[in-house]
C-alpha cells in the first residue's frame, strides 16, 4: 500500500476507533452510526494556523470545514468495510501514532518545567556560571623573541622592528597571512609558532597566566582587528602582537536566565525520563534478537527511501507529521481549503 495513503487511512481510522463515550459537546453532524461534535470541530479548527482560522467565522465557512471532516469519516468507514484497518501498512502507521500519543501524555506534560523550583534553577545557574558570565576574550597572534640580558634584548627589539616593517610591507601588497608566515619562521615559542603565532581565544586573565601580564595588557589595549603592538618588552624577551578578533564580555544575571534554564532543565529531564522509562519497559519484557537471521538481511544501498511518514521515536522529541487528506476522485472539486490533522486539504 502507498505509504502516504496508509498515513491518511491511519489518521482517519483513528477517528473511527474513538468510542462515542469519549466525545463531548453537541452533535453537529451524523455520518452513518458515527457523530461529529462541536468540540471535535473546535479542536480541528484550533489545529489550523490563526490566519486560516479567521476565515471560518460564518456558518457557510464552518460548513465547508465540517464537510472535510465528513468526507474523512466517510472514507474511514469505507476503509474499515474494505478491511484496510487490518493492512500491515496502516497498522504500522497506527502504531507510530499511538507511540507519539503515549510519549505526549507520559513525558511531555512536564516539558514546560513549571514544576521546577527556583532553588533548583539557581543551583543550575551557579553550577554553569561560565555559560552566563563570560569575560572579554581576544584571539591574538604573536612573535616571541627570547632575551636573557640587555644585549640580547636590544638585538631582539631591533629584529622585532625589522619584522614588523616587513610584515606591514607584505600586507600592503595583499599578503593577508604575512604575520602568520613570519611567525612560523621567526617566533621562538614552540607551542604557537607552528600555528602562525596563534594564541587562540583567551581572556585577559587567562593570557596573563599562560604568558605574562605585559603581553596580556598590550593585547587587550588593541582595539580593532589587524592592530599590532611591539616591540614589547616582557620578562622572557620581546614580543610582537597582532589582534585577530575580540569577543564582547557577557554577564547574564540569574533573573534573565531563569526561563531558558527552566526550558533546558525540562528538556534534559525529559530525555533522562525517556531513557529510564524505555529501559524499564525492556527489563520487564522478554526481547530476543536473532543475529543470524538479522545478518541475512540484504541492504540495497541504491534503493530509494520511502516517503517520509510520522517520525520515529527516540530519546528526543517525537515530531508529528501533518497528513493531508486523500485527494478527491478525478473531476471532483475539493469542498474547501480547510486544514486540520483529520480533514482539510
Amino acid at each position: 500500500m502507498n505509504t502516504r495513503l496508509a498515513s491518511v487511512l491511519c489518521i482517519a481510522l483513528a477517528a473511527v476507533a474513538c468510542k462515542k463515550s469519549q466525545k463531548s459537546g453537541p452533535v453537529v453532524a451524523e455520518v452513518g452510526d458515527e457523530t461529529i461534535t462541536a468540540d471535535e470541530v473546535r479542536q480541528r479548527l484550533n489545529e489550523t494556523s490563526p490566519f486560516l482560522r479567521a476565515r471560518y467565522n460564518t456558518l457557510e465557512r464552518k460548513k465547508e470545514f465540517l464537510e472535510n471532516m465528513v468526507r474523512n469519516e466517510l472514507l474511514a468507514q469505507e476503509a474499515v468495510r474494505q478491511g484496510y484497518d487490518k493492512s500491515p501498512a496502516v497498522r504500522d502507521q497506527m502504531k507510530r501514532a499511538m507511540i507519539q500519543e503515549l510519549i505526549k501524555h507520559q513525558l511531555d506534560a512536564k516539558l514546560t518545567g513549571t514544576d521546577i523550583a527556583d532553588e533548583d534553577l539557581k543551583k543550575f545557574y551557579e553550577a554553569h556560571i561560565d555559560e552566563f558570565v563570560k569575560p572579554e576574550r581576544a584571539r591574538v597572534l604573536h612573535i616571541f623573541l627570547p632575551a636573557k640580558d640587555a644585549k640580547e634584548r636590544a638585538e631582539a627589539r631591533k629584529h622585532a622592528q625589522a619584522l614588523l616593517k616587513d610584515i606591514d610591507a607584505r600586507e600592503k601588497k595583499g599578503e593577508v597571512n604575512a604575520f602568520q608566515t613570519v611567525a612560523i619562521k621567526e617566533s621562538k615559542d614552540p607551542l604557537s609558532a607552528p600555528m602562525g603565532g596563534d594564541l587562540r581565544f583567551l581572556s585577559k586573565d587567562e593570557l596573563s597566566k599562560a604568558y605574562n601580564p605585559e603581553l596580556a595588557n598590550a593585547a587587550f589595549d588593541l582595539k580593532n582587528p589587524g592592530d599590532k603592538a611591539g616591540p614589547l618588552d616582557t620578562p622572557a624577551g620581546v614580543e610582537v602582537l597582532k589582534l585577530q578578533v575580540k569577543t564582547v564580555a557577557m554577564s547574564r544575571a540569574f533573573d534573565e536566565s531563569k526561563e531558558p534554564i527552566r526550558q533546558r532543565m525540562a528538556r534534559e529531564r525529559r530525555s533522562r525520563d525517556y531513557d529510564e522509562w524505555v529501559k524499564k519497559l525492556r527489563e520487564n519484557t522478554k526481547v530476543t534478537i536473532y543475529d543470524q537471521e538479522l545478518d541475512k538481511i540484504q541492504v540495497d544501498a541504491a534503493a530509494q527511501p520511502p516517503p517520509a511518514g510520522p517520525a520515529s521515536i527516540s530519546g528526543g522529541h517525537p515530531v508529528p507529521q501533518a497528513i493531508a487528506p486523500a485527494a478527491p476522485p478525478a473531476g471532483q472539486k475539493s469542498p474547501s481549503t480547510a486544514t486540520s490533522n483529520i480533514g482539510g486539504k
